[in-house]
């Protein structure tokens, strides 16, 4: 990075070589007691005129200070100067928030569960960078109080003013607060901010996620005159009917004589509270039975509360907080949200952003959530730490049950030292780490404790257990009795859960019989969260209908949230001729790391650019709050699995469709009750035993006319013969290297020497590629697929020590024979690895004189050591670049496989083979698409291949080959082959979730014995 010199009138020396960030006795330094956080007025016209998003930037008492820095990186702690002169160093300049890691000054690293360093806690590496921070700001005054604050700082902040010491934190995603106040000047002052890149408090900082240091959230300057409302809470109880008792407690500071302390609580415009007290240290209101409207994720009923300090009747500053009335109880082992019990269709939320790391602005924040909501989520886990309060505050308003999650994890204490050894609770079982684990859960609680979404705490993540947590748990349930902690650590201790039972990456078969209370009596008496589930790395995640057919049968299961919402990715700008990467986004190991965890951070529902992967798709479908299903003849039952809200708010409408094209529609006019089925008549009949019959249902939003989710019932699935030409002329010549076959109007070459199909030509046209990239002309048997991320950490490996990855099918014989009907050709081959042969597969060819083909391959075991659970079954070949359109009657549009096809409904789709790929960051075998009855690849002249079902297969069409995808590391490694690469399946393994979770589910394995066989026919198209 370059520097500039900056010689500025007001610099100082400081000191800022201490060792605050190694010294396990201190983590914090004169930092203030935690508090709620709210931004504060001097008017209300301007207050109102601002939302959450918006009221801290708009605020006449609090400064942004975020913006432009100056800036001094340093590799090591030890070339510190010890006289740190700020007239002297050579600034840069960054822009705050931002990461070191994201501005150029370190490489990005991404680990999952070990640390940076060696283990021995606490103590840190000799050496360690550090980041020094600069900006001068003006006041006018001396005569008010000034706190700043830091929303989020990693690993630690040393904080000066003007060339004094303030403060010191640790706990880089708490809010770190100081009074300032007293080291102030008036007019041009100087603040000095030093961050270490590791601190003792970065032991309970070992999350899943890309490393980033800095000052990644923005710093705010609270200006207050002589009194201000400095911390204030909001309980809410419940009191029967549709009545709350609502107590705020008003904490102020300074001097309140003449000051009255006003509190309104709005509904939307109406006033249904007004109350004015003298202003004290501390006010209380008390008011029983409300007649409110409750809160929910559903419903988010919101009530604005502004509080409001007066001098002479006048506002002297206000604050703003939401409301929401919501009472949450566990009964009998059920989770019950407003006596309701609710089901958690969540996910797992990370700040990160691909450009600037941890940093999200305001509008990144909300296209989330917002996102979110499109896609059917209710609730977040906010995976791994607190997040920034603006996510909260839309999450009250927007309506989300929120898991605030403390900023603790320890999970690198799983390897201790040069010997490894499997330490989990070498932290939290130890107490001299106790005050620590207090702290951040104490600051995460106050600090957020008065927003409605908070549905549980947290007590972090992956963190061993269980002392220290029972420290923290103690607190919270002081404070807060009303609102259930979990901590997922739990369950492998004696503990086992503190107001929930959490696990994760639980299969279905254990959530089933966690239900059925069939799994230890460890699991009774409480509600069952999956904190973390359905692991959405690459393609996937699969099986995640099961598990909510589970969820729905059994009150005690609460749910789960989906590991995770986006993908995480350094993001390069390849348009800069000096940029030094060659990959638009890169993972662990990319940037030189000696320790990653290589793409295991690509692992979200969302690309970074939060563009949706397939498996958003697939939530969206799941998550679905109206279900259908055929209940008898013409008569369907709706089900409404909201707990709260109706269905007049959704129009429903059906499509009968006859071989896919719709043929009557309709809507359905009932209201669906909460938690409630109606039996609807619909008018869709299957009149014809030849045809297909699909009803399709789509639900749609009356107010955004977005669609909510659609799903389909299959209510005729014929059998449709493929037919073939016998009449015409057929001639089979055979030489010594050939089987040649003349049909009308074209002609099919064998190589008797290869057992390639060489050649098919119809109508002057040749129908395979020539030239082809793999140098395989024609059909071959395939067995194996590129590792999705769910084969790579489970199956792949098995597959690879069973040398299923190197398998081969080599050519064994040709043989041809005519009948009155057809010539059939019979190739079979040896699958082998190196020098063993694990199966036998044969491909018969049966031509027809009109030039269509049908074709059998069969598969058998030929050594016990073969696996029987292989990836697929189907035949490969590669076809003229030029066959570029697509059309296809089966599941689309978006890719899918037997487990991971709720989005994708049967019908008839056209589309490019470019656009059939799937662009995962890492890719992996991707454009599935299964219940295929046909499809047609074609030239610009509408010349081309018909490929028939008989009845069905799966297909993948790309041009690149499978060699080439199976070797690409990124995006970019793909590259155009100048064909066009046929995949057709008989059979095709479920996605699973086993890249941290449950293997495919057996009904969704390929699982043989001793042969398979499946059929399928081509036809030329001319």
């Amino acid at each position: 990075m370059g520097s500039v010199f900056y010689r500025r009138k007001f610099c100082m020396e400081y000191s800022i070589r201490n060792e605050n960030y190694r010294n396990f006795d201190l983590f914090e330094v004169n930092k203030l007691k935690p508090r709620a956080y709210a931004i504060p007025f001097n008017s209300l016209r301007k207050l109102k005129a601002t939302d959450c998003l918006t009221e801290r930037y708009k605020s006449d008492c609090v400064r942004v200070l975020s913006g432009e820095w100056d800036f001094k990186y340093y590799e090591k702690s030890s070339i510190v100067p010890v006289h740190f002169d700020t007239d002297r160093v050579q600034f840069g300049k960054v822009n705050v928030p931002s990461t070191w890691q994201r501005t150029g000054y370190e490489e990005p690293v991404y680990l999952n569960s070990r640390y940076e360093f060696h283990l021995m806690p606490p103590e840190l590496p000799e050496e360690v960078s550090v980041g020094v921070y600069r900006k001068l700001f003006d006041i006018d005054s001396t005569d008010k109080c000034y706190i700043i604050s830091f929303l989020g700082v990693c690993s630690c902040l040393d904080l000066y003013i003007n060339g004094e010491f303030v403060g010191y934190s640790e706990g880089s995603h708490n809010s770190a607060e100081f009074n300032i106040t007293k080291y102030l000047k008036k007019g041009e002052n100087e603040l000095v901010a030093v961050v270490h890149k590791w601190s003792t408090g970065t032991y309970l900082e070992c999350q899943d996620m890309f490393r980033d240091n800095g000052i990644f959230r923005d710093v705010l300057l609270y200006e207050y005159d002589d009194i201000y409302i400095n911390d204030f809470e909001f309980k809410t109880r419940f009191a029967g009917g549709s009545s709350y008792d609502l107590n705020l407690c008003v904490k102020c500071v300074g001097n309140y004589k003449d000051y009255e302390l006003k509190f309104e609580l709005f509904d939307g415009k109406k006033c249904i509270v007004s109350e004015t007290q003298p202003a004290f240290d501390d006010v209380d209101f008390e008011y029983r039975a409300l007649d409110v409207k409750e809160w929910s994720a559903e419903i988010p009923n919101i009530y604005e509360a502004y509080i409001s300090l007066l001098k002479d009747g006048d506002v002297h500053s206000v604050i703003r907080s939401y409301i929401g009335f919501k009472n949450v109880e566990i009964i009998n082992e059920v989770f019950k949200f407003n006596k309701k019990s609710i089901k958690f269709k969540g996910v797992n939320h990370h700040d990160t952003n691909p450009k600037t790391g941890y940093v999200m602005t305001a509008d990144e924040i909300k296209q989330d959530l917002t996102l979110m909501k499109e896609l059917n989520v209710n609730a977040i886990r906010t995976s791994h730490y607190p997040p920034d309060p603006m996510l909260l505050s839309l999450a009250d308003v927007m309506g989300f049950y929120v898991v605030d999650e403390a900023d603790i994890e320890t999970h690198g204490t799983g390897s201790i030292g040069p010997d490894m050894i499997y330490k989990p609770n070498l932290i939290s079982h130890d107490v001299k780490w106790a005050n620590r684990y207090v702290d951040r859960v104490c600051r995460m609680y106050f600090r957020d404790r008065n927003h409605p979404s908070i549905t549980m705490w947290s007590l972090g993540n992956e963190a061993g257990g269980y002392k220290n947590q029972d420290i923290c748990y103690m607190f919270l349930n002081g404070v807060c009795p009303e609102i259930p902690v979990h901590y997922e650590g739990a369950v492998r201790t004696k503990r086992v859960g503190y107001d929930v039972i959490s696990e994760m990456y639980t299969s279905s078969e254990n959530c089933e019989k966690t239900g059925r209370h069939e799994r230890g009596k460890k699991y009774f008496g409480k509600p069952f969260f999956l904190c973390e589930y359905c692991h959405a790395m690459g393609v996937g995640p699969g099986c995640l209908e099961d598990y909510w057919q589970i969820f729905y049968k059994y009150e005690n299961l609460m749910g789960g949230c989906i590991w995770e919402w986006a993908d995480h990715a350094a993001w390069h700008d390849l348009t800069d001729l000096k940029q030094k990467y060659k990959y638009e986004y890169t993972y662990g190991g990319d940037h030189g790391e000696e320790m990653h965890d290589s793409n295991f951070c690509v692992d979200g529902l969302m690309y970074p650019d939060r563009k949706p992967h397939t498996g958003a798709l697939e939530m969206k479908a799941v998550y679905r709050p109206v279900r259908c299903e055929k209940a008898g003849d013409k008569l369907y039952k709706f089900t409404n699995t909201n707990r709260f809200r109706a269905t007049d708010y959704i129009t429903i409408s059906w499509e009968l469709c006859e071989n896919a094209v719709k043929i009557a529609e309709g809507k359905v006019d009932k209201v669906i009750l909460p938690d409630s089925s109606e039996f609807v008549t619909i008018d869709a009949a299957a009149d014809k035993k030849d045809c297909d019959y699909q009803l399709n249902i789509i639900y749609t939003d009356n107010e955004s006319g977005l669609e909510i989710a659609k799903e389909q019932i299959i209510l005729n699935d014929a059998v449709f013969a493929v037919e073939h030409n016998t009449d015409g002329r057929l001639t089979v010549l055979e030489s010594t290297d050939s089987i040649g076959i003349a049909y009308d109007n074209g002609q099919l070459v064998f190589n008797k020497n290869t057992g390639e199909m060489s050649s098919y030509i119809a109508d002057g046209t040749e129908l395979l590629n020539t030239r082809p990239a793999d140098n395989v002309k024609g059909f071959l048997p395939n067995i194996y697929r590129s590792p999705i991320d769910n084969d790579k950490h489970g199956n792949s490996t098995k597959w690879n020590k069973k040398l299923l990855s190197e398998a081969k099918a080599e050519f064994d014989t040709v043989s041809v024979n005519k009948n009155n009907s057809c010539a059939t050709v019979t190739v079979s081959y040896k699958i082998k690895s190196g020098k063993k042969t694990l199966y036998t597969s044969a491909v018969v060819y049966s031509v027809f004189s009109d030039g269509s083909i049908d074709i059998t391959a069969s598969l058998k075991r030929s050594s016990r050591s073969a696996d029987k659970d292989i990836p697929r079954f189907g035949l490969t070949v590669e076809l003229p670049e030029e066959f570029k359109a697509v059309e296809y009657y089966g599941r689309g549009p978006e890719e899918n496989l037997c487990d991971f096809n709720k989005h994708s409904l049967i019908g008839i789709y056209n589309s490019t083979v470019e656009e059939m790929h799937e662009d995962y960051i890492l890719p992996q075998d991707n454009g599935n698409h299964g219940g295929t009855k046909y499809l047609r690849l074609t030239n610009e002249q509408g010349k081309g291949i018909a490929v028939l079902g008989a009845p069905k297969f799966s297909f993948s069409v790309h041009n690149y080959t499978q060699s080439a995808l199976i070797n690409a590391q990124h995006r970019e490694d793909l590259k155009d082959q100048k064909t066009v690469f046929l995949s057709v399946d008989g059979f095709h393994r479920g996605a699973g979730t086993n890249s941290c979770g449950p293997d495919t589910l057996p009904k969704y394995r390929f699982v043989f014995d001793s042969e398979i066989k499946f059929r399928f026919a081509i036809k030329p198209i001319v």
